[in-house]
Order: structure tokens, then sequence, then C-alpha cells
């Protein structure tokens, strides 16, 4: 177990300790928020309305006291009497207890003009304990006069019966709470695990990493490390640790060109040794982002790449000193590419000096890849074999014919007077090399696609020259293969509109820069959703959605054709769960895939 290891251990500990604290102080405290409630508020003002419903009830009772008042003066009495049992037998309907316990009656009989048959008038308990007491004034009806005084006492027995139901709601109340509190106390504590598992699973899964890792906050903060990394900034370097850190934290500039270009940036530093000496990392810094595609942070990988680049600059040197001394190219004995360019620059400056023109011609075989893969790589160099003789003999014995690669072939021809002469060689050329070839039993008719280039029309040095004639030739490609075009400057643009097509649709398969479109398929006659077919648009920036017609040919060119169907079947498949996931149940979903996707050899095994 590594240090990384045990202290993630520790932290997780710590946390699981602090978050069952945090729980039982939660809980303790709302228990006493429910006792503080109950005492300080809820049961004294229980207490107060209770109190005033029994007034309420006094002065209801004490109008039916006061209408027996108002009887014959020697009737008084018993009216009186009358009213009071009936008052006493009134009962509460929640408790079924009587709602009046006792009256008590304090009458001046002499103010209207009688006597009682008792000096005081009182029913009920004897005793009464904790009962509300009223006192409710009496008042001769007709007379309108102050006559005694009524005095009630009001049970509490449907107080009682509410503060237990009360109580027992709230006790209710706080166990369902502290039941909620430990249920979201182990759902935290098992999120919190499961988080810390997954923690140092990361944690051991980048320590499995052979190159030294970092991971930075889009504030340069150092968030994480591998064991490598642990070991680099401890291998001994000759410099502390607060220096080193100077080397390995990605600059300003670079995190901040990683977060808003949303791509990975690569360079080489240097970080210091003993003795003066330097070790030469490569470092790579990527951008971390969340699920919604928001920048988090920054992750770095070093990787050492001083001796490989020591071999590597030994080889260039190498490769350099060769190419100075090798001017032939070995399979067709004709100069190479090191040797024209050398060729070139001599016929460029003799003509620029002597204001002649030349032609380039740039020549390449077409469909000899298919050469290669059918009947092998002997008949290819047979056939760049016999081409490179058939070339020399097509053109004059001081014009130069050279090999630069593959089946790449270029021919100068120097002293020339008009583009006419160019153009006239380059369809003698095609009817050479289009005469018939026998190879491995194989009659075969090679064409060749050719572009001139002419000086000093397009071009004043032999880079430019070289560069419009290639450019020329691939619009011969493009035409229909065995035909010459002349460097015309539009081809350039074309070019340049080729090239930036190609980078935007780079950009679009790692920027996810394409959106699905579903066609629905009806049936003619029942007029019922039969299917739909994803159509793939490519949301090119400044031009809204493109259709696949438009770009997919490219990408066959360069290889993006396979990354872009999987993208699609990728996308379409996420659609179906979705659509699944919503309770929808998708109808069959036709996808077009190209044969080159099928051929491929991953196209199974994804």
């Amino acid at each position: 177990m590594n240090n990384h290891t045990k202290q993630h251990r520790l932290e997780a500990l710590a946390q699981s300790h602090g978050l069952t604290m945090v729980f039982i102080t939660l809980a303790i405290t709302l228990n006493l928020l429910i006792i503080a409630y109950w005492l300080f508020s809820l049961e004294p003002r229980l207490t107060t309305q209770a109190q005033t419903q029994a007034n309420t009830l006094a002065q209801a009772h004490a109008g039916i006291l006061a209408k027996s008042l108002s009887a014959e003066p020697k009737f008084i009495s018993h009216e009186l009497e009358q009213a009071m049992d009936s008052i006493l037998l009134v009962r509460d309907p929640a408790t079924w207890t009587p709602e009046i316990h006792r009256i008590e009656l304090e009458i001046d009989f002499t103010l209207i003009d009688t006597k009682p048959d008792t000096p005081e008038l009182a029913q009920g308990a004897v005793k009464c304990t904790d009962c509300f007491i009223s006192e409710i004034p009496l008042f001769h009806e007709k007379r309108q006069i102050l006559v005694g005084i009524a005095r009630f006492y009001a049970g509490r027995e449907f107080l009682d019966t509410l503060i237990s139901d009360i109580q027992q709601k709230l006790w209710w109340s706080g166990a369902i709470s502290m039941l909620f509190i430990g249920f979201a106390w182990i759902v935290i504590e098992s999120f919190l695990r499961k988080l810390s598992k997954s923690k140092s699973n990361l944690q051991s899964i980048i320590d499995a990493v052979a190159d030294p890792l970092y991971v930075f906050s889009t504030e340069r903060e150092l968030i994480l490390q591998n064991h490598a990394a642990s070991e680099l900034s401890t291998s001994g370097v000759g410099i502390d640790d607060e220096e080193f850190q100077k080397y390995i934290i990605p600059s300003k500039e670079m995190s901040e060109n990683v977060i808003q270009n949303d791509r990975p940036v690569k360079s080489i530093h240097k970080i210091p040794q003993s003795q003066g000496r330097f070790r030469r990392m490569e470092l790579q810094a990527s951008p971390l982002s969340d699920g919604d595609n928001n920048s988090t942070g920054i992750v770095v990988t070093y990787r050492d790449i001083t001796e490989h680049l020591e071999v590597l600059d030994e080889l260039q040197n190498k490769k350099h000193q060769l190419q100075q001394l090798a001017e032939k190219d070995t399979l067709t004995e004709l100069p190479n590419r090191f040797m024209f360019n050398s060729l070139l620059e001599q016929a460029v400056a003799r003509a620029d000096r002597n204001q002649t023109m030349l032609a380039l011609l740039f020549l390449d075989l077409d469909r000899f890849k298919e050469v290669n893969d059918s009947l092998g790589h002997d008949a290819g160099d047979q056939l760049l074999g016999i081409t490179a003789k058939r070339l020399l003999k097509a053109v004059r014995s001081g014009d130069v014919v050279s090999r630069l690669s593959g089946d790449e072939f270029v021919i100068l021809l120097e002293d020339i007077r008009r583009p006419e002469d160019a153009t006239s060689v380059a369809q003698h050329i095609i009817e050479t090399v289009r005469q018939i070839v026998t190879l491995h039993g194989k009659r075969l008719h090679p064409s060749v696609s050719i572009g001139i280039s002419l000086f000093p029309n397009d071009g004043m040095d032999g880079k430019l020259l070289l560069q419009n004639a290639d450019t020329a030739m691939y619009r011969a490609k493009r035409r229909s293969r065995n035909n010459y075009q002349l460097y015309d400057p539009s081809m350039t643009l074309l070019v340049q509109e080729r090239l930036n097509t190609i980078s935007e649709l780079q950009s679009a398969v790692e920027e996810d820069g394409f959106v699905i479109l579903y066609q629905p398929q009806y049936e003619l006659h029942t007029k019922k959703l039969i299917g739909v077919e994803a159509l793939l648009r490519w949301n090119r920036p400044g031009r809204g959605l493109v259709s696949a017609s438009q770009f997919l040919d490219l990408a066959e060119d360069v290889g993006l054709a396979f990354p872009i169907g999987q993208w699609v079947l990728r996308n379409v498949c996420n659609q179906i769960r979705r659509w699944r996931d919503s309770s929808l149940i998708p109808p069959p979903i036709a996808v077009n895939i190209s044969a080159s996707e099928i051929l491929h050899e991953d196209f199974f095994n994804r």
C-alpha cells in the first residue's frame, strides 16, 4: 500500500466521522427545537385558546340564565334551577363529558322584587379540579339592570385530549424526523464510501500509468498526481521541490490555450538535473471536462524523451549525410528528390538569367495502388522501372526526368518557347506510357495524370513551381485521369479550400460537430409510419447544416469515413435508448454505411 492510498483512506475515515457527528448534532437539535416549541409556544397558546372558548361558552349559557330572570317573580327560582340543570346536561361530543361541571349564581333578588327559595343558587359537582372558571354578569332582560353574577366551571377534558393528541403527533413527527435523518445519513454515508472507493480506484488507475501524470485545476493548482509523478519530484534532480514545481506546472498561456480551444497541446520541457544536465520531457496538456462539457481542470502527462531525442538527432544527422551522398533513386536509377531540387534551382537561375521559359511536368501513375494490392509490390516495382524508361524515351536527351517518391515523377523542360511546347510533350508522354504492359501474366494499360507549371508565369522559384505543378496534377486526376492540366491560380484556391475543409472536418470529428436528422418513412396506402432514416448533417461553422453528399467523398479520401460512421452509429443507438427510456417504441431505423466502413478491420469489433 503506497502513501497515496493510505492518505486517501485516512481522509475517507475523517469524512465519515465528521458526517456522523453532523447528523447526531442535527438530530439532537431537531428534538430540542420540538420540545422548546411545545413548552414555550404551543402549550401556552392552547391553554389560552381553551380559556377563551370556555368564556364564550359561559356567555352563551349566561344568556339562558338571564331569560329565566325575566319570568314571573314567583317562578324565577324554579326557572333558574331548570336552566342550570339543562346547561349541566350538555356534553362535549368529542369526549362525551359535561361541558359545564358546576354553576354558581349570586343574584340580588331585591332588584327583581322577589325572594329566592334558597339564599344561594348552585348546582353541579361540588369539587372541580383544574376547571376553567368564567364569571359572567347577569342582566335583567326587561329592566336592563345588573342583577347578579353567574360563575361557570368548565372542564379541561377536551383540552387534555387535544394536548395528548398533539403530543402524540409531535412525538411521531420527531420519530419520523429521526428516521429520515438516519436514512439520509445512511444514504450519504454510502455515497461517500462509494465516492471514496471511486477516488481510490482512480488513484490506482493513474498509478498504473508509467508516465508522470498530474491533474491541475483551472487555476493551475495541483489536485492529483500518480506514483510516477511523485517519483519524478523525488528523483534527485538537484533542485528543491518548490523550484521543481515551476518546471512541471503548465504555463498560464498553455492552460488558457487548452481550456479555450478545448484540445490537447504538446510541448517540450527541459527539467534541470545536477551537474548542469537537462532531462527533456514531452508535456501533453489535455482539457478535463464534466458531463456538461464545462472545463474543470487540465490533465498533464510527461514522457521522458531525452534518449529518444538523442537517438533521433543522431539519425537525422546520418539521414542528412546519406541524402547528401545518395543522388540516385535505387529502383529506377533516375535522379532522386534531393538531386532534382538542386537541378531545378540551377535551371530556374539560368532561365531567369537568360529570360527564357521552362516547364515543370509533375506525373503520377493512375491506380498504381491497385497494381500493388492485386499483383504485389514486385509488379509495382517493375511498372515503375518500365515507366521510367518510357519517360526517358519520350523527352529530349537534355531534359531531366526524376522520381520523387512512390509513383510520382517530375520532368524538367528547359528552353521552351511557348506553353504549347510543354502540352505537346505531355500528350506524347501520355500516349507513350499508355502502351500495353504485361506483368505476372496480366496485360495492363498504365496511364498518368500530369500537371504543368511554367516559369516565370507560375512561380519564380523551384519550390513554388513544384507545388503548383503538383496542384495541377491533382486537378487532372479529379477530371478523369490520363490527361494533363496547365496550372491556373484558381487551382490553389481550390486546394486551399480543400485543405480548410479537411481541417474543419477533422475538428468536427473530434468535437462532435455533426447532427443527425431523422426522416420518416410512410407506407403509401395506409400512411402508417414504417421506419425512419438517419441522415447525417455537418454543422459547419458559418455555413449551417451541410449535406453528407457534399463531404463524404472527401472524408473517404482522407480516411475520416470510418470515425464519422462510428459517430453516426453510436448516436443513433443513444437516441434509441433515450426514446425507450421515455416509454417510446421507435420504428426501424435505417443507417447508411459505406463499403469502406464495412471493410474496415475494426468495424465488427466495436
